[in-house]
């Protein structure tokens, strides 16, 4: 390790640490339905309120939290994030009810809002040389965090307070991120030319294309790991949570590939075109062949080839192409993002409403659609830098 990347190690490790429990977090308080709707004198609906509260936060404060990083720093944002972030653990153990629950859930979504405006910048920034891989080793810390959630439920029971332990200690590890990063370095933020010495950014369709992709990226393991439960019970799968382990591991060695061939040269524009393509094939596959085997296959397509890291890829070129303005970019693809943990979700729900029994499978088609819609997207960015490229020629 350089002198320059040894400075900023403890820096790296507690960003990454930081998304190791954004991997335990994502649906930590879905383990403890029965638990907080008692506690809240509420109801499992009311709970499940709780948690979309916390996408609710991100869609009105990620495009406020970006600009706000750039302008103040990583090290302020990451601060406010990790502290809001134990507001939430610690403030839903004493909620006196279902109302204020809600309340810190959506603090819960402005915390993740600072901390995405903060890590992954900071994270290019560390590591400009590798800025790509960078990104993609922040989603092998979230996968991570998913397969140690069973052990943090069972650590939390052996010590004989149950959630409350898990939750207690989820908000003081994030009090000492907050701690450990209010006194560490980082590096300076404008990895290209000076702000002055910079032209007028031009915000072409190449760039519009690579933020819309922060939906469809988001919506292609998102409807897959929501809706696939129904799908394997339909094909006769009597264990439908075995088809997870597959996703999961699928994308975790997506994760490591991909960093292997973006070092050895390989464009991160060339894996957002064929990724998603490949994923489609997968879940064409499942739709017209009904055998408990094909869907283990397509979950593996789809963990391997469509939570490998795209948004992350999609957010590194952006961050790339706008060295100054980083974080305010890059909130544009997670407003959208955001918006795909609502809108598909809502979509899905309204399909399996007015369909019945035939959702399942139309729901594959509309991840096939989705997905090649993030194939037509990716395409336009490189068209786009091909002919700016052909231009500076």
């Amino acid at each position: 390790m350089s002198a320059k990347k040894h400075r900023y190690a403890a820096t790296a490790s507690t960003v990454y640490f930081s998304y190791f429990m954004m991997g335990i977090g994502m649906s930590l308080l879905a383990q403890f339905k029965p638990q907080f709707a008692s506690l809240w004198h509420s109801s499992i609906s009311g709970v499940l309120s709780v948690v979309s509260a916390v996408g609710i936060g991100g869609i009105v404060s990620i495009l406020i939290t970006g600009p706000i990083s750039d302008h103040f720093g990583r090290r302020a944002s990451a601060v406010i994030g990790h502290l809001l972030w134990a507001i939430y653990y610690i403030g839903l153990l004493y909620a006196p009810n279902f109302a204020v629950a809600y309340i810190i859930g959506i603090l819960g979504g402005i915390a993740n809002s600072f901390l995405n405006a903060s890590n992954f910048p900071a994270l290019m920034e560390i590591f400009p040389e590798s800025a790509s891989v960078a990104g993609l080793m922040s989603k092998f810390a979230i996968n991570i965090g998913q397969f140690c959630l069973p052990l943090a439920i069972l650590l939390g029971t052996a010590l004989g307070s149950g959630y409350r332990t898990v939750f207690m200690v989820a908000g003081i590890l994030y009090i000492v991120m907050a701690l450990i990063l209010a006194f560490s370095p980082y590096p300076d933020q404008v990895t290209g030319p000076k702000k002055q010495e910079k032209a007028k950014h031009n915000f072409n369709l190449g760039v519009w294309s690579l933020v819309l992709m922060g939906f469809t990226s988001t919506a292609a393991f998102l409807l897959w790991i929501n809706t696939y439960q129904e799908l394997a019970k339909s094909y006769g799968i009597a264990n439908p949570s075995s088809l997870q382990s597959v996703y999961a591991v699928g994308a975790s060695i997506a994760v490591l590939f991909n960093s292997f061939i973006i070092k050895k040269g390989v464009k991160e524009i060339d894996i957002l075109i064929w990724y998603p393509l490949l994923s489609a094939a997968g879940l064409l596959l499942a739709y017209f062949i009904k055998a408990p085997q094909v869907l283990y296959l397509t979950s593996l397509a789809v963990g391997f080839f469509a939570a490998s890291g795209l948004y992350q890829l999609g957010q590194s070129v952006l961050g790339q192409m706008y060295p100054d303005m980083k974080a305010t970019v890059q909130s544009w693809g997670g407003f959208f993002s955001a918006f795909a943990n609502f809108a598909i979700i809502q979509l899905a729900a309204s399909i399996t409403a007015g369909t019945g029994a035939a959702a399942p499978r139309l729901i594959l088609l509309l991840n096939v659609a989705n997905m090649l819609v993030g194939t037509a997207l990716a395409f336009v960015v490189k068209r786009v830098g091909q002919k700016k490229q052909g231009k500076a020629d």
